[in-house]
């Protein structure tokens, strides 16, 4: 390359770079405009600012009015639910008795444990080994010992099975399948001679 040649490759890339820079300062100045913009419009609104402490700012007449309607104090009984009788503003630890919502845990030693608990509706109980179970008032289930035992006035229903039951539900499923799986190489050998021959 002469040097005529390389003076006017050198003079075509300032000329690029100048134009470059031609761009980015005017891309610089359009952000510093929109900036002096914003800060101009955030300076004069902060003018507008009422600093006056929330102590000091008039009540409405709508707020006024739902203040005045607010009950001063609480009366246990009057304006305030009791729990069973006990007022909840005594001060002394509120104790709920045993109702139908509550966990009765039974040792299950035999099919008459739970036909000799005592009931009532939606009570609930877990026996131990079998799982949670539900009183109804109602007799429409088979008593099978196992998921249903019935008593004089109702019956209850097992709802949710404990893994011990679930383990010896499945035992018999499980014997079934450890027979079919001993079995799988005779009949294997039984189906290859049958198509050997």
């Amino acid at each position: 390359m002469t040097i005529e040649e390389s003076v006017a490759a050198l003079t075509t890339s300032t000329t690029a770079l100048v134009t470059a820079v031609g761009t980015q300062q005017l891309a610089i100045t359009a952000a510093v405009a929109g900036m002096v913009s914003v800060t101009t419009r955030v300076n004069t609104g902060l003018t507008n600012v009422d600093n006056t402490h929330d102590a000091n700012k008039p009540v409405s007449t709508a707020g006024q009015t739902a203040l005045n309607t607010k009950q001063a104090t609480l009366v246990s009984g009057v304006n305030i639910s009791t729990v069973n009788g006990q007022s909840l503003l005594g001060g002394s630890p509120l104790v709920i008795a045993r109702s139908a919502t509550s966990l009765n845990a039974v040792a299950y030693n035999d099919r008459g444990t739970l036909r000799s608990t005592t009931s009532q509706v939606d009570d609930s109980t877990v026996v131990e080994g079998l799982g949670l179970f539900m009183w109804v008032d109602t007799q429409v289930e088979p008593d099978d010992d196992e998921t249903c035992f019935t008593t004089a006035s109702g019956q209850w229903l097992l709802k949710t099975p404990a893994w011990d039951l679930i383990d010896a539900w499945n035992l018999i499923e499980q014997s079934y399948m450890n027979d079919w799986i001993e079995d799988e190489s005779n009949r294997f050998d039984t189906y290859y001679a049958t198509k050997t021959k």
